[in-house]
């Protein structure tokens, strides 16, 4: 680890991407944005042609979702194709929040709703799922093969403890699931109806979510070469994540709350500065190259 202040000088990697391998993700990541809107337009948000068996207070939730989905994550999507497609840098690193989230959203549309009898929407919810996971695998190879500009101890430091403040927040909401897993309580009422949707959240969020996150802080703390990647990848998802929750109390559901409201829009601002910050400081790298 390098001494106090020090700034690290950018080794880069043998095995950084070309311009040619970079225009091949653009493609890619346009597929994954138009995907993502034709499942908004003939979801509950759209047309509501695909049938979702869920309760109401979930479908509050999956709006919530597609609304984020179309008002941030598309636009986040094809502004990484296009670098990508101009060989800018940073197309890979600015695609792994939204390709992140695709993929945790859409494992919950294929395994929520307890389908009785095939669906068409399985079909289109499993190719947004496994394309998402094929582009933010890709992304995120790209990413950490690019080189970046070094970072002094004090922020490195301020981003480790940053992730971990991430980890608590994620953590804390699900201390009634270590609570009830003693006493054997019973799940969030909205959940009753379709449990296979909160054990999937539970199992993302606290298997998935919270280790990736640690180890991102580890990365940081240790100034790893993917150090960089995972800071922008872990603060650019959970700026995208909570927003869909406040549609709850938009759309009058009776389980939301004030209080919900409050504690996520306070949640989104907060998680979404480090990610505009870090995004704009990619964006204007990016488009300063010649």
């Amino acid at each position: 680890m390098s001494s106090p202040g020090a700034v690290t000088t950018p080794v880069p990697s043998p095995a950084a991407p070309t311009g040619r391998s970079d225009r091949a993700l653009g493609p890619v990541l346009l597929t994954l944005a138009v995907l993502l809107v034709l499942n908004s337009a003939l979801g509950p948000l759209g047309t509501d042609a695909l049938a979702y068996p869920l309760p109401d207070s979930l479908l509050n939730q999956l709006i919530g979702l597609e609304l984020v989905t179309v008002l941030l994550v598309v636009p986040v999507l094809v502004t990484a194709a296009v670098l990508a497609l101009h060989a800018r840098p940073g197309a890979a690193t600015l695609a792994l929040g939204p390709t992140g989230y695709a993929a945790y959203m859409f494992v919950q549309y294929v395994v929520g709703p307890e389908r009785l009898a095939y669906s068409p929407a399985v079909l289109l919810h499993l190719a947004i799922a496994t394309l998402a996971g094929v582009a933010g695998v890709w992304c995120w190879r790209r990413a950490v093969a690019t080189p970046v500009a070094g970072i002094g101890e004090r922020t490195r430091r301020a981003r480790g403890a940053w992730l971990l403040l991430l980890v608590a927040f994620v953590v804390a909401r699900y201390l009634p699931v270590l609570a009830g897993s003693v006493t054997a309580g019973p799940i969030p009422a909205e959940y009753a109806e379709a449990p296979a949707f909160f054990w999937t959240i539970v199992l993302l969020d606290l298997g998935v979510v919270v280790p990736l996150t640690v180890a991102a802080a580890v990365a940081i703390g240790l100034d790893r070469p993917s150090a960089s990647a995972a800071w922008f990848g872990v603060v650019s998802w959970f700026a995208l994540v909570p927003p869909s929750v406040a549609a709850m109390v938009v759309r009058d559901d009776p389980h939301a709350s004030v209080v919900t409201l409050a504690v996520t829009t306070t949640a989104s601002i907060a998680f979404a500065v480090p990610a505009v910050r870090a995004g704009s400081l990619l964006l204007r790298r990016a488009l300063a190259q010649p």
